[in-house]
């Protein structure tokens, strides 16, 4: 199977009743399917679930300014979610739901086969690595079946507080040991693009 094929064996999915009558569409990823370094976030946000495209609000715009501050871009990147449907009212996903799109999650991360994966706030983290309290954990590098997994602050953290200058800092190293292990894993596969 291809990145292709689980899209399109995704895109009317209907595994989840509640997520089927309030969407506007799944939103399945974006990026480069190519790439090394695979994001996962929460859930589909109103702006995602309008346009289809994983982080395109302000929490997007924010990502992009923190892979720049490590010299990526989006293109360098694929983007999925936990789950590929926006929650009505933006509320959190259930332990259900994060079930029901875990196949599809895992199959994801078998057709990329990243050489890092990043986990964007809690519920991406708990699903990879079965941890929780993002904000004690930002930053450290874990391992699911034997690839780098750094955990970073979600975005709209920085929204909810303000810009705070102190925390978008915290969150650029974060992003400065993914750069890292990119670096090291070119290095040792002799590899120009990630």
């Amino acid at each position: 199977m291809n990145l292709q094929e689980l899209k399109q064996e995704y895109q009317q999915c209907k595994k989840c009743p509640s997520l089927c009558t309030s969407r506007t569409q799944v939103v399945f990823g974006s990026g480069n399917q190519d790439s090394k370094i695979l994001f996962i976030g929460e859930a589909p946000g109103a702006n995602e679930d309008k346009q289809g495209i994983p982080f395109c609000g302000m929490s997007g715009q924010i990502l992009n300014e923190l892979l720049q501050s490590v010299n990526l871009k989006r293109e360098n990147i694929f983007i999925t979610n936990t789950i590929l449907c926006r929650p009505e009212s933006n509320r959190n996903p259930s332990t259900e739901e994060v079930k029901n799109c875990s196949e599809r999650l895992d199959k994801l991360i078998h057709i990329l086969q990243p050489k890092v994966i990043v986990t964007i706030g809690n519920f991406a983290t708990d699903r990879i690595i079965k941890k929780k309290g993002i904000t004690s954990i930002h930053g450290k590098v874990f391992s699911f079946n034997n690839i780098p997994v750094v955990p970073v602050i979600h975005p709209a953290n920085l929204l909810y507080q303000g810009r705070n200058p102190i925390l978008f800092e915290s969150m650029k190293k974060d992003f400065q040991i993914i750069a890292q292990i990119v670096q090291e894993n070119k290095k040792q596969k002799g590899l120009s693009d990630y």
